[in-house]
C-alpha cells in the first residue's frame, strides 16, 4: 500500500495538505472558544445567531437566546458601561460562532475533499493494479505460448530425428539383408560347386564300379548260386542283412583275396588322395573368398557375372553327369543281380568312408587352435547306421580330441552303404 501511494506524490501531497489545514483550523477554533472575561455575579445574555443552532424546534415560543444567570445575583444594577461590554461580548460570541460554523463548513468541505482525493487515489491504485495484473498476465501468457511452441518445436525436432534414425535403421537393416542375400548366394553356389564335383568323382567311380561289375558278372561261373542267395535275401528281408553279407564275404574272400587286398590298398590310396583333395578344395575357397570379400567393394559384378557363367557351365556339367549315371544305371542294372565285386565294395568302402567324414566334418566344432593336430577314428558301423564299435587315436589337445569324438558321436545315424555287405566292417577315417 505504502509503495501505490510514493508511486502517486500529487495525492500524497494533497492529502498532507489536507490534513495540515484540518489542524490548523481545529487550532483555530480552540483559540476562538475561550469564555470571555465577565464580572463576577453579573448575569449576561448571549444572543446566537439561528444559523449555527441546530435544527430542532423548541418546544415553546421563547426567544431564540439564553441567558446564563450567576449562581448568586446580589450585585447590584449593572451600569451603562456593563452593558456595552455585554453586547461587545455578545458580538465576539456571535463572531466566533460564525467562525466556527465557517471552520466546520470548510473542516467537511476538506473531509469531503480528502474522501474524494482518497477514493480518488484507491481508484488509481486499484486500476494500476489491475492494469499490473493484466500485464503480468499477458507476459504469462507470453512465456506460456513461448513455451508450448517452444515444446512444439522440441516435439517436432524429436519427431524429425526419430524419423531419420529409423530411416536409417531401414536403410542398413536392408543393405545388411542384401549383404546377407550376397553371401547366402555365394555359399550356396560354392556348396552347389562342391556338390557338382563330389557327385561327378562320384559318378565316375560307380561307372568304372558299374563297367568293372559288369565284367565280372560275365566271367563268373557262379551266378546261379548268387542268384539263389539273392532270391533268399528277397524272401527273407528281415534277414537278408547278415546272412548276405556272410555268404558273399566268405564266398568273395575264397574267390579274391589278394584282388580284394590291392583294391583295399587302392581304394585306401584313392581315399587318402579324396581326402587331400577335398582339404585343397577348401583351402582354396577358403583363399578365394577371403580375396572375394576384400576385392567386393571393386569387382563384385565381374565376379556375379563370372559366378553366374560358372553356374550356367557347373549346371550344364551337371546334367550331362546325370544324364551319363542315368546310362550307366541302365547299363548296370542288369548286371545288379550278380552282386558287388571286391573291387565294388572297395570303391564303395571308399565312398561311404568319405561321406561319413562329411557329415562328422559337418557336426564338428572345431577349435581354432588346431593347426597340425591329427586324429585316427577306427569305426564299425552297425545295420541301420548306428555306432558298432567306435576308437580314437588323436594327436592334439585335449579340445580338438573331445570335440572330434563329441562330432563322431552326435553324426549318429551315419549314411547308408551303397551295399549292405559293408555294415560291420572297420572304417579308418583320418581327421
Amino acid at each position: 500500500m505504502f509503495k501505490e501511494i510514493l508511486n502517486r506524490p500529487k495525492a500524497l501531497f494533497w492529502a498532507i495538505l489536507l490534513h495540515i489545514l484540518i489542524v490548523f483550523v481545529l487550532l483555530l477554533s480552540f483559540k476562538w472558544t475561550d469564555r470571555p472575561e465577565v464580572a463576577e455575579n453579573k448575569a449576561i445574555e448571549v444572543v446566537v445567531p439561528e444559523e449555527t443552532i441546530p435544527s430542532e424546534k423548541p418546544t415553546d415560543k421563547a426567544p431564540a437566546r439564553s441567558a446564563l444567570t450567576a449562581t448568586e445575583d446580589t450585585s447590584p444594577d449593572v451600569p451603562e458601561k456593563a452593558t456595552e461590554t455585554a453586547k461587545e461580548a455578545e458580538q465576539k460570541a456571535e463572531t466566533e460562532a460564525k467562525a466556527k460554523a465557517a471552520a466546520a463548513k470548510a473542516a467537511a468541505t476538506l473531509a469531503k475533499q480528502q474522501a474524494e482525493a482518497q477514493r480518488k487515489t484507491l481508484t488509481e491504485i486499484q486500476e494500476t493494479a489491475q492494469q499490473k495484473a493484466a500485464a503480468e498476465k499477458a507476459k504469462a501468457d507470453a512465456r506460456a505460448k513461448a513455451a508450448t511452441e517452444k515444446a512444439a518445436a522440441q516435439q517436432e525436432s524429436a519427431a524429425e530425428a526419430r524419423a531419420k534414425a529409423e530411416a536409417r535403421r531401414r536403410a542398413e537393416a536392408r543393405a545388411d539383408a542384401r549383404e546377407a542375400e550376397q553371401r547366402k548366394i555365394e555359399s550356396a553356389q560354392k556348396e552347389t560347386e562342391r556338390k557338382e564335383s563330389l557327385a561327378a568323382n562320384r559318378a565316375r567311380a560307380e561307372a568304372e564300379a558299374k563297367a568293372l561289375a559288369a565284367e565280372k558278372a560275365r566271367e563268373k561261373a557262379k551266378a546261379d548260386a548268387r542268384a539263389e542267395a539273392k532270391a533268399e535275401a528277397k524272401e527273407a528281408a528281415n534277414a537278408r542283412a547278415d546272412a548276405e553279407a556272410k555268404a558273399k564275404s566268405e564266398a568273395k574272400a575264397k574267390e579274391a583275396a589278394n584282388a580284394r587286398a590291392d583294391a583295399e590298398a587302392k581304394a585306401k590310396s584313392e581315399a587318402k588322395a579324396k581326402e587331400a583333395a577335398d582339404a585343397r578344395a577348401e583351402a582354396e575357397a577358403k583363399a578365394k573368398s577371403e580375396a572375394l570379400a576384400r576385392k567386393k567393394a571393386d569387382a563384385e559384378e565381374a565376379k556375379l557375372a563370372a559366378e553366374r557363367e560358372a553356374w550356367k557351365a557347373s549346371e550344364a556339367r551337371r546334367k550331362a553327369a546325370e544324364d551319363d549315371a542315368r546310362r550307366d544305371a541302365n547299363a548296370a542294372a542288369a548286371a545288379a543281380a550278380a552282386g558287388p565285386s571286391s573291387r565294388d565294395l572297395s570303391n564303395a568302402r571308399a565312398a561311404w568312408t568319405s561321406a561319413i567324414k562329411r557329415k562328422v566334418k559337418g557336426n564338428w566344432n572345431k577349435p581354432s587352435e588346431s593347426f597340425s593336430m591329427s586324429a585316427t577314428a577306427r569305426v564299425s558301423v552297425r545295420n541301420g547306421g548306428g555306432i558298432g564299435r567306435f576308437s580314437l587315436n588323436c594327436d592334439g589337445s585335449p579340445a580338438f580330441c573331445e570335440s572330434l569324438k563329441s562330432a563322431i558321436h552326435s553324426s549318429d545315424p551315419f549314411p547308408k552303404p551303397e551295399y549292405d555287405e559293408l555294415y560291420g566292417d572297420t572304417l579308418v577315417i583320418t581327421f
